[in-house]
């Protein structure tokens, strides 16, 4: 871990100390390498398992109307699951992507915020939506605990199997290890390392979102500080990157989910007073006559 940590500082340490246009550039080429070599993986494995499908939406339909489910959603433990992992997935409301595309140059504000909203819907709906089809079809949903408390005779049973990590002769996994089994058992008619593609995606994906998320406090220091405070936060910056490498997984998501409801109460505030400004402003947009783009 500390290596892990110390390596991925001194990458990102050698793309944000080089401004906003290299972190656009390197952005740029890591985000859409990523989302190919992953929709080529969950692709293949779908179309191995086309056969599963029917079962699978049958499966994720059904259960969304089970006890477990409609406890949990009365308990808001659903919700609150749900809206953690999807903020955190597109940053929908957070209020940091409009500093990413804020830099844009454009003078059609409108044009540039529906390119906003192909992120979420790229993120959410396309790549989450695929891992949680590639888990079912595959059969790596029954390597959970959730599969344990649902099939276990007994609490004793169940608490066992957690501890130990094997039930009826399956590992246990969660988190990334999760998908990482399921693209490698979904792959292997083709190869044996289809772990390595989440692997790779998961790499790809936090250094893309450290160097990005970068660019946001970066601003926020500017207008907080000034101009003179951008490099000492760079270097509190990586500093923290080193940290997360090597501290406890659990503390670092606890620690995200709080920042991250925090930076969200005062933006939605500020979005809804914007309404009627957006309003306007989007319908004088789709009011003109637009010429295509030619080179």
């Amino acid at each position: 871990n500390v290596v892990t940590g110390i390596l991925i500082a001194i990458l990102v340490a050698g793309v944000i100390f080089g401004g906003i246009k290299r972190i656009g550039l390197v952005a740029g080429r890591i985000v859409p390498l990523m989302v190919l070599i992953y929709l080529l993986g969950g692709v293949g494995i779908l179309i191995k398992n086309y056969d599963k499908l029917g079962s699978v939406f049958n499966l994720i339909f059904s259960d969304a109307f089970t006890g477990n489910a409609v406890v949990g959603g009365v308990v808001g433990e659903v919700i609150r699951q749900g809206i953690r992992r999807a903020v955190f997935s597109n940053e929908a409301g957070l209020g940091t992507e409009v500093m990413a595309h804020g830099a844009a140059k454009t003078k059609e504000p409108v044009r540039e915020g529906l390119v906003a909203m192909l992120g979420p819907f790229i993120d959410t709906l396309i790549i989450c939506t695929m891992t949680g089809l590639v888990i079912l079809s595959t059969g790596a949903w029954k390597h959970t605990q959730f599969f344990v408390n649902i099939t276990a005779t007994s609490a004793e049973e169940a608490r066992q199997a957690i501890e130990l990590g094997v039930f009826q002769g399956r590992e246990l996994f969660n988190s990334s290890l999760l998908t990482s089994f399921a693209f490698k058992d979904g792959l292997s008619f083709l190869f044996n390392f289809g772990d390595k593609i989440v692997t790779v995606s998961v790499l790809l994906f936090a250094v893309s979102t450290a160097i990005a998320w970068s660019f946001y406090g970066n601003r926020s220091a500017v207008y907080l500080f000034g101009e003179k405070a951008i490099l000492p936060y760079l270097w509190i910056y990586v500093l923290f990157v080193f940290i997360g490498g090597i501290a406890e997984l659990e503390a670092i998501w606890a620690f995200g989910d709080a920042a991250l409801g925090i930076m969200t109460f005062p933006n939605l505030i500020s979005i809804v007073l914007l309404t009627g400004a957006l309003k306007g402003m989007t319908k004088e947009y789709f009011s003109k006559e637009h010429v295509p783009y030619q080179k």
